[in-house]
């Protein structure tokens, strides 16, 4: 806890939170985007507040009796709880951070029709490139663990274990290690927006956008 990557996290989703904060004003006249906006914001402080345990990382208060019961870390968030708080948010911003922006940019690729839903999954087209670096990190292991394509008991096999370690990126905190590019990817999505705004993108295309 409170190494490094974690900081860069915990710097990452601060640095995001802003550039959203910073762009919602802009949009105030297409509210779809100005809404999203407003939801993403929510969802990066409560990613925020249960990556540092609501302040915990930091002040180091003692947990609640609860926490500490039904904390399998007993620490204060949710994600530790129970699988329901932590798998099913993680993949969700798994598929937000790999899917999404590859099915969005496929898409602007087969259309040159504008569409407010396309510029909210992928604000800039260089996402794609942090998206598939996303996928690289995630796909081995995916494949080898979760699919169980490859037979388990080889892996005791301490020649074997090492190589499914290295090119599953195992031999690597890799949990700590997706999470930050998740944060990563999150910062370049909301410093898109910040983009936007000064190239001033939207302006001659609001009354479009808001008709769709």
């Amino acid at each position: 806890e409170n190494g490094v990557v974690e900081n860069f996290q915990t710097l990452f989703l601060i640095i995001s939170i802003y550039f959203l904060f910073k762009s919602i004003n802009f949009f105030n006249e297409i509210k779809k985007i100005k809404y999203f906006l407003i939801l993403k914001i929510i969802a990066l402080i409560y990613y925020l507040g249960e990556e540092i345990s609501w302040g915990q990382h930091f002040l180091n208060w003692s947990s609640p009796s609860w926490f500490l019961e039904n904390n399998n870390q007993a620490e204060t968030n949710i994600h530790n709880v129970t699988n329901l708080f932590d798998q099913l948010p993680r993949t969700l911003v798994l598929l937000w951070c790999s899917v999404v922006p590859i099915i969005a940019f496929i898409f602007i690729k087969l259309s040159s029709t504008k569409n407010i839903l396309i510029m909210i999954l992928i604000p800039n087209r260089k996402l794609i490139i942090f998206a598939l670096l996303v996928l690289f990190f995630v796909l081995p292991d995916l494949i080898v663990d979760k699919f169980e394509i490859i037979n388990k008991e080889i892996l005791y096999d301490q020649r074997k274990g090492y190589f499914y370690d290295m090119i599953t990126f195992n031999f690597l905190r890799l949990s700590e290690l997706h999470e930050l590019l998740f944060c990563y990817y999150f910062l370049f999505y909301s410093y898109s927006f910040t983009k936007l705004k000064r190239n001033n993108i939207y302006k001659s295309n609001i009354n479009d956008l808001e008709n769709q």
